[in-house]
């Protein structure tokens, strides 16, 4: 292809990749990490013990991604929600950028994978801490990269610096350690399968072994401490939190928007298959980990993604290199006249500017709460009618849009279930389900107001009881308070 033409692509591929990784601000923990964030900023200190609910005041909450909440909130109070989509679409499309600089394709087979990879993570990016995790992620695969394959010493010990950040951001900073880990482990399988006696490789582990140590110790440089390390098995070995979290769950694959998923899993493992050159050892651990992480929970598939994309395209790569498609998708510099460049342009131009228009309409238009997911105008009616007081949310994620829009109003609970605890949960999963008896619960903690789904079981309970009366509701939630 004309070198040209191929830079043109390569900006359209990106800027196509933008806008699929443009997401509404959909995800409903982010209005707590954005008040969270507002307290750390007036009062120069990270919060410890739990002052939002009424439920379990002053227990003691880990802020784990504090850093995260400071850079929402200071973002948002000086240039707005529409530049923190902006920019947390870009930090998505700039760790694939990221990964897929070292692959050696044609522009359409990497312009392939790289709009599978991030079509793939749309379900779970938009502006969240773990956007930095699939960020910092990306930055550690391409060092280590370096690191084994072009013998770059240098660059391998900025995992550690870059550690002490991501650590305070998210508590993926778990998954760098795994990648070093898997690095290790993947340089003893190369040698091993291809003959080689280990010793020859016993500098680069000596290295890797100090970086993974050197990491190890700054993941200590935060708030918590030590304790940093034992909080993500707290979620792992939570029964409660890893069958009620849909973050957790196995991917769906019924679900329309999982597609993208099975198809980059397919095409990569068929890939792999047809290539004639053989997977190195390294790259088949990495992608059948990511893989089985990604099988027993979805919030890992943007770490599938960067790996599985990448490898997507090089083994693609070599399988037509084989073929009879090996002339069209060989790396060719043959000139191309002004005529089939502006062709070219108005190919790809045209869906580019229809795309454009539906993102300044949906994403960076005002807000729906239909599209952010939170009952916006239910809690303008609570603002508008003076009515506070200890508030109730089915479901539970409801709790953050009240933190940050209307703090007089203590809630029952929110996205922060790890805090909360499993015996809670539980309790608060029977009331939701109609298994427990609501009304102990609502008296013994003072509930004033509920606010709840349309199709909830505890709206028609309410709706049968003298001591609560309905004051509003619309297609999203409906309001109850109690009776004086």
């Amino acid at each position: 292809m004309d070198t040209t033409l191929k830079r043109i692509f390569e900006v359209y591929v990106f800027v196509f990749a933008f806008l699929l990784a443009s997401r509404p601000l959909s995800d409903g923990d982010f209005w707590w990490h954005l008040k969270t964030g507002e307290y750390i900023v007036r009062n120069r200190s990270i919060p410890r013990v739990d002052f939002y609910s009424f439920t379990v005041p002053g227990k003691h909450w880990v802020a784990h991604e504090w850093l995260s909440e400071v850079i929402f909130y200071l973002v948002y109070s000086r240039a707005g929600f529409n530049t923190l989509i902006f920019i947390f679409t870009v930090l998505t499309v700039l760790a694939f950028w990221i990964v897929f600089r070292r692959v050696r394709a044609h522009v359409f087979v990497k312009g392939f994978a790289v709009l599978l990879s991030v079509w793939t993570i749309m379900p779970t990016m938009g502006v969240r801490p773990r956007t930095f995790t699939l960020l910092f992620a990306g930055l550690y695969l391409a060092l280590l990269h370096r690191f084994v394959r072009e013998r770059e010493t240098r660059a391998i010990w900025w995992l550690v610096p870059l550690m002490i950040v991501w650590v305070n951001l998210h508590a993926g900073y778990l998954i760098g350690l795994v990648l070093i880990g898997a690095t290790i482990a993947g340089v003893v399988l190369d040698a091993w399968f291809a003959g080689e006696k280990l010793a020859t490789h016993w500098s680069q582990l000596k290295t890797l072994v100090f970086v993974f140590v050197a990491c190890l110790v700054a993941v200590n440089l935060n708030p918590q401490g030590p304790r940093i390390f034992v909080f993500p098995f707290e979620f792992f070995l939570s029964p409660v939190q890893q069958d009620q979290i849909v973050d957790w769950l196995s991917p769906n694959f019924h679900q329309p928007e999982l597609l993208p998923l099975l198809l980059l899993v397919l095409l990569t493992a068929a890939a792999l298959a047809l290539s004639p050159e053989r997977v190195r050892p390294s790259e088949l651990l990495l992608f059948l980990a990511t893989l089985y992480m990604t099988l027993k929970s979805n919030r890992h598939m943007a770490i599938f993604a960067l790996i599985a994309g990448p490898m997507l395209a090089g083994y693609s790569q070599h399988w037509l290199d084989t073929t009879r498609f090996a002339r069209i998708f060989g790396e060719s510099r043959s000139t191309t006249s002004g005529r089939r460049k502006i062709i070219f342009n108005v190919i790809l131009l045209l869906p580019l500017i229809a795309c454009l228009i539906k993102l300044k309409s949906v994403i960076y238009s005002p807000p729906t709460q239909k599209q952010i997911g939170v009952p916006l105008n239910a809690v303008a009616y609570l603002k508008a009618n003076g009515i506070t007081g200890n508030t109730f949310t089915d479901p539970n994620i409801w709790g953050g849009y009240l933190i940050w829009e209307t703090p007089a109003n203590p809630v029952y609970i929110d996205g922060r279930i790890d805090m909360y605890g499993d015996e809670f949960m539980r309790e608060y999963l029977g009331i939701i389900h109609g298994i427990t008896r609501w009304q102990e619960p609502f008296d013994k903690y003072g509930v004033q107001i509920a606010i709840v789904s349309p199709t909830a079981v505890l709206r028609l309970q309410l709706e049968q009881s003298p001591q609560w009366q309905q004051v509003y509701h619309d297609e999203m939630a409906v309001v109850f308070t109690r009776k004086k």
